[in-house]
């Protein structure tokens, strides 16, 4: 639940924060941690996506032709970690989460555009580009797409923080399913670990979009910056001690 909860706030579902938990603390393998973690982000943002959509902060234009793309992405993520040793998959989600940190910190120094302004992620062809991107990595890692649209809308399109996350959740919501089902006839759930993880996730996801309209949109980015290089440094503590 707690994951949930600061998953919806940022736009990553809880995915970030349950895998280094589920390697660091249980050693569950790369695609099991992935297909398990992918439920806990689904429950999270199919239930703060509910509030965004209420509260019409989802860039709907946007999200359309992300979902369409991401959907061959998610199943070509779910075969591609089953290639990763336990330590290049940890190694590789590390990386992504610092590099992921590095950028979101960089954007605190960074205007937004006002929230009617189209960019240039609106261009369709970018948008069904980064659509099979987010599919991808939302499978692979069970982090959901916002590991492709935080630096692409937030840092590059440099479109509010609010919206960003809001878009996310929906965009993840529309197509984790996808990956879900990939993952399951692959035997990649862990329904020990997943049923709680499920449980919590529609809570917290819940609770999130109240949360997140009584925060600036400076403290969101240093709140996401903090949690991704946590997540990093447990995956690090794991094969350094």
């Amino acid at each position: 639940m707690a994951a949930s909860v600061f998953g919806s706030l940022v736009g990553l579902g809880g995915g970030f924060v349950v895998i280094p938990l589920l390697r660091v603390a249980f050693g569950v393998p790369p695609a099991q941690a992935a297909g398990t973690s992918l439920l806990l982000v689904f429950a999270n943002t199919a239930a703060s996506t509910v509030g965004y959509m209420r509260d019409r902060v989802v860039d709907l234009r946007l999200a359309v032709p992300l979902t369409i793309s991401a959907v061959p992405g998610s199943i070509a993520g779910v075969l591609a970690v089953k290639r990763f040793s336990p330590t290049g998959f940890d190694v590789a989600y590390g990386v992504v989460l610092v590099v992921l940190a590095v950028l979101v910190l960089g954007r605190r120094r960074m205007t937004s555009r006002p929230i009617e302004e189209r960019t240039f992620a609106h261009n369709p062809r970018v948008a069904l580009a980064a659509g099979f991107g987010v599919g991808f990595f939302s499978s692979l890692f069970g982090i959901g797409g916002g590991v492709v649209l935080i630096p692409l809308l937030l840092i590059l399109a440099r479109m509010p923080p609010h919206v960003v996350t809001a878009t996310s959740a929906f965009v993840i919501t529309t197509t984790a399913p996808v990956g879900i089902v990939a993952h399951a006839i692959g035997h990649d759930v862990d329904w020990i670990f997943a049923t709680p993880l499920l449980l919590g996730g529609i809570v917290g996801g819940s609770l999130g979009p109240p949360i997140a309209k009584r925060i600036s949109s400076p403290n969101l980015i240093t709140l996401l910056a903090t949690a991704l290089i946590l997540a990093a440094v447990g995956l690090a503590a794991r094969h350094i001690l």
